[in-house]
């Protein structure tokens, strides 16, 4: 029998962890320590790669030597084009308050390497701190479809739904599918309820707009009001995070959405089966049958 194993010592795999963990440090809790010492090696080890060089620029942004982390990314660029280099020197540029600059750094990275997610996402922060919604999202959309669903994209998506309600139909569907994946794969995700939820509430203010003179509600919009209903609860159920946004957000919308189109009486036995799960899951970490229908 044949067996097969993976070395790895081969300079590909090395050089593919060292860009992995230097890439983790591009957060505000970055590490200039560990950052200069996984650099340093890859320097080393690939000299005439210019991603290394160039990740020293980053802790010199953050902390404001602009001149210097343009220096040194000018030296990265002398090794070769990298999308960190475009990415970084836009990051440069807000940070330095030259925006349109910054723009003109990103599309650059976008424009050289469009199938890199990074690129994409840099671009989608940028246009979404502008208030540039509608770029952002077109930006967000193809970063999500280069990674998929997952601890980072969903926060952002959920940021995003929070400010913007003017997705196209046919985004929303395509979201709509997405998330409900998502959410079978993460069932006790709070985030992975809000997220499907707030697509639901999207959709619901679409199908509302497309037909403004009709005094009753169809069965689609019926049923996503029910499911943001559901998946809203169900979000500030797992909610265990310190400042409980989900279950701040569900408390306000049974508050300001549900209890003046329904009556008391509905809202009390929602409540109920809300305190019901809360209590169940708090108990046996079990997840009760809210499969998506």
């Amino acid at each position: 029998m044949t067996k097969h194993t993976i070395d790895l010592h081969t300079p590909e795999f090395q050089r593919t962890f060292l860009e992995m963990m230097l890439l983790e440090e591009l957060t505000e809790t970055y590490n200039a320590e560990a950052i200069e010492t996984l650099v340093t090696r890859g320097e080393t080890r690939f000299p005439d790669d210019p991603f290394f060089p160039a990740m020293r620029a980053y802790p010199l942004i953050r902390e404001g030597e602009f001149d210097q982390a343009k220096q040194q990314l000018d030296a990265a660029s002398a090794l070769g084009d990298h999308y960190l280099i475009h990415c970084l020197l836009g990051a440069l540029s807000d940070d330095a308050g030259f925006t349109f600059e910054a723009e003109q750094h990103y599309l650059r990275a976008i424009e050289r390497f469009p199938n890199v997610p990074m690129t994409q996402r840099a671009i989608a922060i940028h246009y979404f701190h502008r208030k540039f919604y509608g770029e952002a999202g077109l930006h967000l959309m193809h970063y999500v479809r280069l990674t998929g669903f997952n601890e980072e994209t969903v926060p952002m998506l959920l940021d995003f739904f929070q400010v913007y309600d003017e997705i196209p139909l046919e985004m929303n569907d395509e979201l709509l599918k997405a998330a409900i994946g998502y959410l079978n794969a993460n069932p006790r995700n709070p985030h992975a309820h809000s997220l499907y939820a707030s697509i639901c509430s999207h959709r619901v203010d679409m199908l509302v707009k497309g037909k403004p003179d009709q005094d009753t509600l169809d069965d689609e919009t019926i049923h996503m009001l029910l499911e943001v209903e559901e998946h809203g609860m169900w979000s500030a159920t797992y909610d265990d995070s310190e400042d409980q946004m989900f279950r701040a957000m569900f408390a306000d919308y049974v508050d300001n959405v549900i209890l003046p189109n329904t009556s008391k009486f509905y809202v009390y036995r929602l409540r109920l089966r809300y305190w019901y799960h809360r209590l169940t899951h708090r108990v046996t970490g079990g997840y009760a049958d809210s499969s998506i229908r």
